[in-house]
């Protein structure tokens, strides 16, 4: 791996920055009580604590001048315990507080608490907790044969303090980012548009699974943003002369501001891009020439390159899952080969162990455990088993001959990083949500035909939510319509039905106004009042590669509810099963499966009352197209953006 990176710093590393810093915009009420759901900074919400004395880490990210104060969650009723409790401390071993394991009875079954771990000491990374229930000792002859859990939920950091403005580079970026403004200019160029949706694309990826909201303003050129509330940051990008520059360090007022001409200003964000900018310990910095990560090309890569790692314990049973992106294997793949090394505990000859492995849920390998403690094997994961995310499931299981006794250990079952998963290239272009970030990656366009003045607002979003999925960068790269429209790249592209209509793409759903198209075998035409808003993502053939198509038949109003529900859904983008989300003047979202291959059977004039658009709610426009009784259109997701 190279990376070449020129900085110029613009001030002195020998006289160390002020500490001293104001306040950041904060809500007074929320100065000792800033209670954030643990899925907002980036944690799993629940967890399933499984026998005793068994700990389970955590680290909980904490903004500079803030402590974690309180943890507060539902405790459900255990399975197999008796009387006990949970344990909570730091990960230093210091006590903290304990949770009481709720009767098992229909008044307990979720019981809530809410517990002081303010005594927990912090680290470089965050605040971490230890959990781990304690009961009384089990007799001998009762030990085997239990399922002990204990399940927590709802999980929430209760935090106290405030945020100091940050006042370098190095600490512009916090651990918990809620919400980052793009501020750019109202005419902004290509080059600053590009900059703006590489912003958006890196913090996007950096913060998962944080989601960060994400939001380019325009205001006129030159002028200086609203301060920022605490958990957020603006972020101003501009053309002048060169320079990544934090604003107003130190006050309640900062801002980063990112400016150059041309391709310096994308230049600009190598630091970020490369998550470099720890280094940079001053508040202004300029790059000189900007650098990139770059990985030799191969076909092979072992579980340490992709950083998969795994170990189980088991007696009776037990589940081991690991996986990596799609994109992380490199350009487009048809299929996959695993070659997995894993060491485990020797079986005895009279016991009984084995494993199983699922690709995505479909088994791939299955084989007994013995006395060699070594697993070597060769499988191979076909195309169709393989999604954006590649997960292998093991489940496992080890059956010793002796009945319960206290000298019964469990089996130990660790993955080796000298494992290989092989990729083979090639295959057709993806359609559909799923088809994306693999389909983007490394780089992708971006093109606007200047009908919506929120069309880079739109873009950011959009980008956002996909590089939330990637485990790989994506580059955005800003065309005109007409260039990425012609291209071989995988492309997003924001632009009218009317402009849409005027190149040779063919998305599922087209049409001017109220003529709206389906791409079927044989067209459906159909008039929607106040035309149709929709994001598509279809395979574009004749070019080999995926598009992405924000577009609208009507105001751009309508697609708003889109992203809305899109940014709305617990999984984001991931979460899209069709090809099409559409909404019409109603403001009701539907997530589509539009199939081009499916063809309509032949009516007659008598039968064409059974071409209908099925309006589903008051006013809602509902992609149902239902022909002599056959469903084209299949419907997999429906719902009011703006309902809770």
């Amino acid at each position: 791996m190279r990376l070449l990176l020129a900085v110029a710093l613009a001030g002195t590393l020998a006289t160390p920055l002020s500490a001293r810093a104001d306040p950041l915009n904060a809500d007074p009420a929320t100065v000792d009580d800033l209670a954030l759901p643990w899925s907002d900074l980036g944690l799993n919400p629940s967890m399933t604590l499984v026998g005793a004395n068994t700990n389970q880490d955590f680290t909980i990210p904490v903004q500079p001048g803030m402590t974690v104060r309180r943890l507060r969650g539902l405790i459900h009723a255990p399975v197999d315990f008796g009387a006990g409790f949970v344990e909570i401390d730091d990960t230093m071993g210091r006590f903290l507080a304990t949770v009481e394991l709720p009767a098992v009875s229909s008044a307990q079954a979720v019981v809530p608490f809410d517990v002081d771990v303010s005594a927990a000491q912090p680290s470089r990374s965050g605040t971490g907790l230890s959990f781990t229930v304690r009961e009384p000792s089990v007799p001998p002859d009762q030990r085997c044969g239990r399922a002990e859990q204990v399940q927590l939920s709802d999980l929430t950091a209760v935090f106290a303090g405030i945020e100091p403005a940050p006042n370098t580079l190095a600490d512009f970026f916090p651990p918990i980012l809620r919400a980052l403004t793009i501020y750019v200019p109202q005419n902004a160029d290509q080059s600053e548009q590009q900059a703006a949706l590489t912003m958006a694309s890196v913090v996007a990826r950096t913060y998962a699974p944080q989601k960060t909201a994400i939001t380019v303003v325009k205001q006129p050129r030159g002028a200086t943003p609203p301060p920022a509330p605490q958990l957020t940051r603006a972020v101003v990008i501009e053309s002048g002369d060169a320079t990544l520059s934090v604003v107003n360090a130190g006050r309640s007022d900062v801002y980063l501001k990112v400016a150059g001409r041309g391709d310096q200003l994308a230049d600009q964000l190598s630091p970020v891009v490369n998550q470099l900018q720890s280094l940079l310990q001053i508040p202004n910095a300029r790059v000189e020439k900007a650098g990139s990560r770059s990985e030799t090309a191969s076909d092979e890569l072992t579980f340490g390159q992709l950083n998969i790692k795994g170990e189980s314990t088991v007696l009776r049973t037990s589940k081991l899952t690991v996986g990596v992106d799609r994109s992380a294997l490199g350009a487009r793949i048809d299929g996959v080969q695993a070659h997995l090394l894993a060491n485990y505990t020797p079986v005895a000859s009279l016991d009984s162990a084995s494993v199983m492995v699922r690709a995505n849920g479909q088994v791939v390998y299955t084989s007994p455990l013995n006395e060699s403690g070594r697993l070597d094997a060769t499988f191979d994961v076909p195309s169709e088993f393989l999604k954006q995310r590649i997960d292998l499931e093991f489940d496992l299981t080890f059956s010793p001959r002796q009945l319960c006794s206290p000298t019964i250990a469990p089996l130990t079952f660790q993955l080796d990083p000298r494992s290989t998963l092989t990729a083979r290239r090639g295959g057709p272009a993806l359609g559909g949500f799923s088809s994306v970030p693999s389909e983007f990656s490394p780089e992708f366009l971006v093109a606007f035909d200047g009908s919506n003045p929120d069309e880079l607002d739109y873009a950011a979003r959009l980008v956002a939510d996909i590089a939330r999925t990637s485990g790989t960068p994506m580059m955005p790269r800003v065309v005109d319509v007409d260039s990425a429209a012609d291209s071989t790249t995988g492309a997003l592209i924001l632009a009218n039905a009317a402009t849409i209509g005027k190149t040779s793409l063919q998305p599922p759903v087209s049409g001017e106004s109220t003529d709206v198209r389906i791409d079927l075998s044989d067209q459906l035409r159909t008039d929607i009042d106040g035309g149709l808003g929709s994001v598509q993502a279809f395979a574009d053939q004749p070019r080999n590669r995926t598009v992405i198509l924000v577009t609208t038949s009507g105001a751009w109003s309508l697609v708003e509810p889109i992203l809305d529900y899109v940014d709305g859904l617990p999984g984001g983008w991931s979460q899209l099963e069709g090809n099409v989300a559409a909404a019409g003047a109603a403001g009701v979202v539907d997530d589509l499966t539009i199939d081009p291959d499916r063809t309509a059977p032949a009516v007659s004039a008598d039968d064409a009352s059974w071409l209908t658009w099925v309006a589903v709610g008051a006013g809602c426009v509902a992609l149902a197209v239902v022909i002599g009784g056959t469903i084209l259109v299949r419907r997999r997701r429906r719902r009011n953006a703006t309902a809770p």
